[in-house]
C-alpha cells in the first residue's frame, strides 16, 4: 500500500508583518484556520474559425484572497487596534503577510521542505468580530495586492 502524503495543519501559521526594517513577522494570535483562494478571469477567445463547436478561453487577470478565523483577543498585539489586524483594516493600506507551513504537521515532523512559505502583500477587506455562546471569534479576509511568492522563509 502506498503511504499517504501531505501534512496536517497543526503548527501552520498566518503571519502579519510589522512594517519595520527589517520586517518581523508574527503569527496572528489564536488563528484556528486560514484558506488561500486564487482565481482568474475567463476571457472568451472564440472566433468564427473555432470549428470544434466549443468556445475557446484564455486566462485573464488573476486575483487571490486569504480568509482566516480564530479566537478574538484585542489584547494580543497581532489583533489589536494599534498594531494588529484591527489596525490593518482601519488603515486600509497594503501590509505584508506570510502563510507559513514550515512548522506544520506537529512542529514540522512531516511539513513540506520545498517552498513551505507563501509571502504576499495585501489589504484587509473584511473583519468581523462574532459573539455568541462560547468563544468570541474573529473572521477576516485579505485581498492580495501582488502575486504571491513561495519560498523557504
Amino acid at each position: 500500500m502506498t503511504a499517504t502524503t501531505g501534512f496536517t495543519g497543526i503548527g501552520a501559521a498566518l503571519k502579519l508583518g510589522d512594517a519595520g526594517g527589517p520586517e518581523v513577522f508574527n503569527a496572528i494570535g489564536n488563528t484556528t484556520s486560514f484558506s488561500i483562494e486564487q482565481t482568474a478571469d475567463q476571457v472568451d477567445a472564440t472566433h468564427l474559425q473555432s470549428t470544434s463547436g466549443f468556445r475557446e478561453y484564455k486566462q485573464g487577470f488573476k486575483s487571490a484572497t486569504v480568509s482566516f478565523e480564530g479566537h478574538f483577543d484585542p489584547d494580543n498585539s497581532t489583533q489589536s487596534d494599534s498594531t494588529g489586524i484591527m489596525a490593518a483594516f482601519a488603515a486600509g493600506t497594503a501590509r505584508n503577510f506570510k502563510a507559513d507551513f514550515s512548522a506544520a504537521d506537529n512542529n514540522g515532523v512531516g511539513a513540506p521542505t520545498t517552498d513551505p512559505v507563501m509571502s504576499f502583500s495585501g489589504v484587509m477587506t473584511q473583519l468581523s468580530i462574532n459573539a455568541a455562546e462560547g468563544m468570541v471569534t474573529y473572521t477576516g479576509q485579505i485581498s492580495l495586492s501582488s502575486a504571491p511568492t513561495w519560498g523557504a522563509t
